[in-house]
């Protein structure tokens, strides 16, 4: 015959573990429970108010656009923006470039005074996400006669934006 004796004592061994192992788990859950709020949550946001805009590259190209009686001529302005922030995106229509020429420089045979650009501006229509850049354009038509350079000031959010002066040198 078995002799199943061991049994109750097997028993009571493992009511003893349970009971110890249940202790310290309800230990660890609270000790988790008090630490896991400071481990898991992220630092409080540091204000960075408004994205930080900055104006960055500008540079021209000419373009031939085919019209009747003539050609056309263009010379395009192009504006690089970029969002300095490390996390906000500039909304929607937020960013404006201006374009106001300076000095209008001619060839010899040509008078000074009959090229007279006026101001452009334009406005960027989506938004500009954290570290990204976006190329804004400006066209100016240029007339046939010689033009040796023109100086232009860009700028960017008037009145309080960032302000370059650059020339175009004709070819």
């Amino acid at each position: 015959m078995l002799n199943y004796n061991w049994i109750p004592e097997m028993i009571e061994k493992m009511g003893r573990r349970s009971k110890n192992i249940s202790f310290y788990l309800l230990i660890l859950f609270l000790l988790f429970s008090l630490e896991v709020g400071k481990g898991l949550s992220q630092p409080p946001a540091k204000d960075e108010g408004p994205p930080q805009i900055s104006l960055e590259n500008v540079t021209f190209r000419m373009r031939e656009i085919e019209s009747t009686p003539l050609p056309l001529t263009m010379l395009e302005i192009h504006i690089e923006i970029l969002n300095r922030s490390q996390r906000l995106t500039a909304p929607p229509k937020s960013i404006k470039a201006v374009v106001l020429p300076k000095e209008v420089k001619s060839s010899e045979t040509t008078p000074a005074g009959e090229f007279a650009p006026g101001p452009e501006e334009v406005t960027l229509d989506s938004p500009l996400p954290p570290r990204a850049r976006q190329v804004l354009i400006i066209g100016y038509s240029i007339p046939k006669e010689k033009l040796e350079s023109i100086t232009f000031e860009v700028q960017i959010n008037p009145p309080d934006g960032e302000q370059k002066t650059v020339t175009w040198e004709g070819p």
